[in-house]
């Protein structure tokens, strides 16, 4: 029955029958295909538009900024299609953080409400932490090894970054401190702090999920020893609500092929256009590449060999299966670039695709949305130390032991939103500042922030595609130690494309 429907499902040119993750990966293949081709038109029109100022800019041996020329990117982002595009995106987007507040509370109280009544929960808290610092503890060891290895931001006969270099980016660096409020290395106490929300709405309507997952726990927790008919009518509640937030979960998911399409064009038109007139920033083309290769690198280390040896050694079954299982979180993951707008997914794959109960499920993946980054701590490490290295200095290995240190603890507090972890270099960069200036050296860090900002968004929508796994794999390796069997069987990789009510 299972392999017949499987077959049935098949047939190439029957697009609105593939699976889940073939829809989106061709979304994500128009996607790109269109915001090239708009970036391309727009550059023409643009040209079109300054052809005698291009010229004498020309002339003059400057760019286009230099001679006070607007970007193309101003062409593209007041273009009527581009403006489209960007909508239904983030009509998607919203849709699919619409879900996550609700279906993370519900989730997760009606989760601990089972492991309380089994005295369960502690054991599974300890055994999620322990994995999740790991996990997190070595993937930045990775990084750190492939970055003093590869040495991305050490240029032959100089300095990467000096003199007008550093100028260039000052103004930008002032508005990115701006932006992150400030954050110094005394920043991831912050972290505790949100652990308790002196309002549940205020901390629902600013995305506070780590004080609402906590609030979550205790609340489950007090359900599950209240007797008799209260107990039972809010256990009654909170399952409805569940319910409810997973139907609402497949819906968006039906339309995730069209939004993640419009997501990814209207990113690659706004990026490529802006990317096409960033000349002073093309200078450093040859080091950047090297850089992303070397964040790249790590994460197809860490995705691809150290989580599926998690995989394999804890359920004995080929961990490229439960890859393919979670396929569609995966690519929605890389599309977003947000751990918690991909949480109900992950929630689903997880679930249904690889067999995790929800009593694991509702209480691990949640808590890894926010806490548990993996990727985006290995990013952080490289991307630090990187530049530090654009400016000529080499850290010792104390140094490089801080930055691991509050890497992985701003790995924690980072928002499971895009480019988050801008928050967590700065912190790192800035303590490093600090550090460096006790000694008599003068390097403004900060200001070599602005050059990661021309590959960012790719890797971000890589690092948390790594995120979103480990917290799958987390998911998958606490179920088995916890005694659930049948993981990863056939029949749920190819029998189930949506989710079924239990």
């Amino acid at each position: 029955m299972v392999g017949n429907q499987y077959k049935k499902q098949s047939k190439w040119w029957m697009v609105w029958r593939w699976a889940l993750h073939w829809q989106i990966l061709l979304g994500l293949i128009f996607g790109g295909l269109i915001g090239y081709l708009t970036a391309e038109h727009y550059i023409g029109v643009w040209e079109n538009i300054h052809a005698e100022a291009i010229a004498e800019s020309m002339k003059a041996n400057q760019t286009p900024q230099e001679a006070g020329i607007p970007g193309v990117e101003t062409v593209v982002e007041s273009a009527f299609f581009y403006m489209v595009m960007d909508l239904f995106g983030d009509i998607f987007l919203n849709a699919l953080k619409l879900i996550v507040i609700p279906l993370v509370t519900s989730s997760i109280i009606i989760s601990v409400i089972g492991i309380g009544k089994q005295s369960g929960f502690g054991r599974i808290g300890a055994k999620t932490l322990s994995y999740y610092a790991v996990t997190s503890l070595v993937s930045i060891l990775i990084g750190l090894t492939l970055v003093n290895l590869v040495k991305p931001g050490i240029v032959q006969g100089g300095v990467l970054l000096t003199g007008d270099n550093v100028q260039q980016f000052s103004d930008v660096a002032g508005t990115i401190q701006q932006k992150v409020g400030g954050s110094s290395g005394a920043d991831f106490l912050d972290v505790f702090r949100k652990l308790v929300p002196d309002n549940i709405v205020t901390a629902a309507v600013s995305n506070n999920l780590l004080g609402l997952i906590v609030i979550s726990l205790f609340v489950g927790y007090l359900i599950a020893r209240i007797k008799r008919e209260p107990g039972e009518i809010l256990t009654l509640f909170f399952d409805g609500l569940y319910r409810v937030s997973i139907r609402l979960t497949n819906i968006i998911l039906k339309f995730a092929p069209l939004g993640i399409m419009f997501l990814i064009a209207a990113t690659v038109a706004d990026n490529y256009a802006r990317l096409s007139q960033e000349s002073r920033l093309l200078d450093f083309l040859n080091s950047l590449v090297l850089y992303a290769a070397t964040v790249l690198g790590g994460l197809l280390i860490h995705f691809l060999i150290v989580l599926p040896l998690f995989v394999w050694a804890f359920t004995r079954v080929n961990p490229y299966r439960h890859i393919r299982a979670l396929a569609p979180a995966l690519l929605t993951a890389f599309s977003t670039a947000s751990s918690s707008a991909t949480l109900p997914v992950t929630m689903e794959c997880t679930e249904q695709r690889t067999g995790v109960s929800r009593k694991v499920s509702s209480f691990v993946l949640p808590l890894g949305a926010t806490v548990n980054m993996n990727g985006s701590a290995l990013y952080e490490c490289v991307a630090a130390i990187f530049v530090v290295q654009a400016f000529g200095w080499e850290l010792t290995l104390a140094q490089q032991f801080f930055i691991v240190v509050v890497a992985l603890l701003t790995s924690i507090g980072v928002a499971g939103v895009p480019s988050a972890s801008l928050v967590a270099i700065i912190v790192i960069l800035t303590s490093i500042e600090s550090q460096l200036a006790a000694k008599g050296i003068d390097l403004p860090l900060v200001a070599g922030v602005p050059m990661l900002f021309i590959l960012e968004r790719p890797l971000d929508m890589c690092r948390t595609a790594v995120n979103i796994y480990s917290d799958a794999v987390g998911a998958t390796v606490i179920a088995k130690t916890e005694g659930e069997k049948g993981l990863l069987r056939k029949e749920l990789l190819y029998g189930h494309e949506s989710f079924e009510e239990n």
